[in-house]
């Protein structure tokens, strides 16, 4: 590639970022209007960072044997987390999934969170189970619906089988919900920077 051939896509990237970050903080700024002011408001997020242990492993007993758990990193991503709701002044009702990553995440994030079980991964494969946690996430849904927006903190098949989309990193969907329980979704809501 010529100096001049690469500078000139060196000037269209450059262009091209331009043009989306501001419309990325843009599209932030309106989904936190969206939050504050809409009425049965869904937000979706995975659990932050995590490692080790058995993606699908879930300890009944809390003690998180053989679990993945949250990194050093994952800690600071879930405070910051928080950080970003306080300074929004949103106070949302929290429910996560059980497993150690994703109750941590909302502890750290929010304080506190209802936990069920039934929200856990559901990516085995298992019609059964994958049933449970739909029935399980309609259920949380429509039972808080209202002004204050319900978070719920679970795992990205969950969050792609409930919104049809795979967030990456740092991200949450934020979407309404009817009163069936099923969500139409407004966008990706940046929450932090994923490494």
């Amino acid at each position: 590639m010529s100096s001049r051939n690469f500078f000139h896509a060196g000037f269209q990237v450059v262009l091209g970022l331009g043009f989306l970050l501001p419309h990325s903080a843009g599209a932030n700024d309106s989904l936190w209007q969206a939050i504050a002011e809409k009425p049965n408001v869904v937000i979706v997020m995975r659990h932050t960072e995590a490692e080790g242990g058995r993606g699908a492993a879930y300890d009944p007993s809390g003690r998180c044997a053989g679990e993945s758990m949250l990194t050093p990193r994952g800690i600071r991503e879930a405070e910051l987390v928080g950080k970003l709701f306080r300074e929004h002044g949103v106070e949302p009702r929290v429910v996560g999934s059980a497993m150690c990553r994703t109750r941590d995440t909302a502890r750290l994030a929010f304080g506190a969170a209802e936990l069920d079980p039934q929200l856990r991964e559901s990516a085995s494969g298992d019609a059964v189970r994958f049933q449970e946690f739909l029935a399980a996430a309609s259920g949380w849904i429509r039972k808080y619906r209202g002004a204050r927006p319900l978070v719920l903190v679970t795992h990205l098949p969950n969050i792609d089988s409930l919104t049809g989309e795979q967030p990456v990193n740092g991200e949450a969907v934020v979407a309404t919900a009817d009163d069936k329980g099923e969500l139409d979704v407004l966008g990706r809501l940046v929450l932090y920077q994923p490494r």
